[in-house]
């Protein structure tokens, strides 16, 4: 189960990346650094926080079976 603490537990880079997905829907991760301007360290990070709190799920991309592109599972409220 989910715990709002945890969500605002969370560093503001993986708060902005949940937003932004929540708004698009689907990104890849080359999509999340070009769009949001932040280190590729950074993106990764909020994307592995993300994940361990089962917020975001990856899945292949449809055109290139080598990406992957993540999507929201639920929300935090």
């Amino acid at each position: 189960m989910f715990a709002r603490r945890s969500f605002l537990s969370l560093p503001p880079s993986a708060k902005f990346l949940y937003v932004l997905l929540k708004r698009e829907r689907r990104m890849s991760r080359q999509d999340l650094i070009s769009t949001t301007y932040m280190p590729p360290r950074t993106v990764n990070y909020a994307l592995s926080r993300l994940k361990d709190l089962g917020l975001v799920r990856e899945e292949e991309h449809a055109e290139d079976g080598r990406m992957a592109v993540y999507a929201l599972t639920q929300t935090p409220f």
